[in-house]
């Protein structure tokens, strides 16, 4: 079976977004700076008071917000940087090759990907996982690194279906 498509840089974002949420290191780093900051922020007022004139109380309630605030919108604030930061590295350097026609082709060996610049293939063995989402297919070929197959590329859902079904009995054979 073959594909042929270009990918995005709003699909290479979504996959690093997608990446955040399944990495256990990047979760525990997001889920540590979500509560080191309401912990700073209450200690906060205690320092305040000692070199302002507003009551402690005062300073616990302005803080105590400014927790809420952290705890409610950290994690938007975390995916608004994780989005920011992969479109600054697409902008550094030559970064056309990643959007280029390609071609991913299911052998009996594994698959391989062809595009103007490279040809590459990986035997099944060494694939990681397959993971599916509403709109994309990653084939993890490593803890950081996947195909990345738009679900818009298939003609339809049977199309879709079928080559899922393919991934899956290669893979888990």
């Amino acid at each position: 079976m073959q594909l042929d498509f270009e990918l995005t840089e709003e699909d290479y974002i979504n996959y690093n977004l997608y990446h955040v949420k399944k990495s256990p290191s990047i979760k525990r780093s997001i889920l540590f700076q979500r509560i080191f900051g309401p912990i700073v922020f209450m200690i906060a007022p205690f320092i305040a008071v000692k070199v302002s004139e507003p009551p402690l109380l005062f300073w616990l309630f302005m803080f105590g917000i400014t927790s809420i605030i952290w705890i409610t919108f950290y994690p938007k604030y975390a995916n608004w940087e994780i989005k920011t930061r992969a479109k600054k590295m697409l902008q550094e350097g030559n970064n056309e090759n990643m959007f280029d026609k390609r071609s991913l082709i299911l052998t009996e060996e594994g698959i391989k990907e062809t595009s103007s610049i490279a040809n590459s293939k990986i035997n099944w063995d060494k694939i990681i996982s397959l993971d599916e989402t509403d709109d994309y297919i990653y084939i993890y070929i490593s803890s950081i690194s996947a195909y990345i197959i738009p679900k818009r590329v298939f003609k339809d859902k049977t199309e879709q279906k079928l080559f899922i079904g393919e991934l899956s009995k290669q893979i888990n054979d």
